[in-house]
């Protein structure tokens, strides 16, 4: 893995399931694969996300697939600031109500909805010092770190700046915001950013010393591009981007791992000057995504995490042999010079069938060794 996140060819391309929640199965198909497996099903799985319903597979499902990374989290807070309701919804430590919809949650309450800038500080904000985060962790990472191989990826420890303030303010609300009320804006950026900041320095105090990887996530791209202008992008996020990978940086060695849903094409140049090393998902439906383009122009600046296969229009519906060719289609283009860990482009999904999971991974392994199934790159 190391390796491959310094440009590098080893001898085989590594292979994620489980190292962020945003590289996971959800919920229905993790117990769909278990099942197709003949493992012993989980009766207690673990949710790396319960907004999406990503689940924290169990370590005989990531050693059948050979998988090359492990997940290092934050622990559930000794004090719990989320509360149930009776209707199945819940509040979460941003104080944001969510409630189920199908197979994941969306916002519906937004407690920063009608605020202003004076109310920023009376308002709920998450606890980063709560003693539980930490309790057990580094012994945890310590003997993964000592006793395995694997790449340690420490997952997404709070929501980046830009959504936290869209899941925080109403995004609709919080766009208003960035035309005019500059000073709220600035003032809900800077406070989430902090917290982001607040997390990640209790968390690298504990195991940055042995991680390899960091992940962040800030959703700032939709199916079609940027949410907000490229300006307004370099105005409002960059620089609160820029502190957060800088503070990253200075405390530990590990790769920064990006992730961004979307069509991100013309902030890559922005993501690269702001000190991101990894790019997540990949999102290959989205405009402007095409793999061999992303490679090209900014292959040897960045890695690429994902991307393997689409989960909208091509795992849920290929037949295997469609499957296959798209895994080795994409080993093609992302494999030489290294620089690519294999995951499609996002979580995978409920409609997605066991039998087309098992497939794409058995390909995976089938085509990632670079001396049998590659053609290195200079070659």
């Amino acid at each position: 893995m190391w390796q491959a996140l310094n440009h590098q060819e080893p001898d085989m391309v590594p292979l994620d399931l489980n190292g962020t929640c945003c590289t996971a199965l959800t919920l229905e198909a993790y117990k769909n694969l278990r099942e197709y497996l003949e493992m012993t099903p989980d009766e207690q799985p673990d949710l790396s996300s319960r907004i999406m319903m990503s689940v924290r597979s169990r370590q005989d499902l990531l050693s059948h697939y050979e998988i090359d990374t492990r997940t290092i989290y934050l622990k559930p807070p000794s004090v719990s600031a989320e509360r149930e309701m009776s209707d199945g919804s819940y509040y979460d430590e941003y104080d944001i109500r969510w409630r189920p919809a199908s197979y994941y949650y969306d916002a519906v309450e937004r407690p920063l909805a009608l605020a202003t800038t004076y109310d920023l500080d009376q308002a709920a904000w998450p606890n980063p010092y709560d003693p539980g985060l930490v309790k057990g962790l580094r012994d945890e990472v310590q003997q993964l770190y000592n006793t395995t191989s694997y790449s340690l990826v420490a997952d997404m420890p709070a929501f980046g700046p830009f959504e936290g303030c869209g899941l925080t303010r109403g995004y609709e609300q919080f766009f208003v915001d960035l035309y005019t009320d500059h000073a709220f804006a600035e003032a809900l950026l800077d406070k989430c950013t902090q917290t982001l900041i607040e997390y990640l320095s209790v968390l690298l105090d504990e195991v940055g010393d042995l991680i390899q990887v960091v992940a962040i996530g800030d959703d700032v791209a939709m199916q079609t591009g940027p949410f907000i202008s490229l300006p307004m992008y370099r105005h409002y996020v960059k620089p609160r981007h820029k502190k957060i990978f800088d503070f990253i940086h200075a405390h530990t060695k590990a790769k920064i791992f990006y992730h961004s849903c979307g069509s991100v094409y013309d902030l890559i140049p922005d993501f690269i000057e702001e000190g991101i090393d990894i790019l997540n998902p990949v999102q290959t439906s989205a405009a402007k995504m095409d793999l061999a383009r992303l490679k090209q122009e900014f292959g040897n600046e960045l890695c690429f995490w994902g991307g393997g296969i689409d989960i909208q229009t091509q795992l849920p519906v290929y037949s295997p042999e469609q499957i296959e060719d798209e895994v080795k289609r994409t080993l093609d283009i992302m494999a030489p010079g290294g620089g690519y860990v294999f995951f499609p482009t996002h979580n995978i999904q409920a409609d997605v069938t066991p039998q087309r999971i098992d497939t794409m991974f058995n390909s995976v392994l089938r085509h990632r060794n670079y001396q049998s199934t590659l053609t290195p790159k200079g070659a």
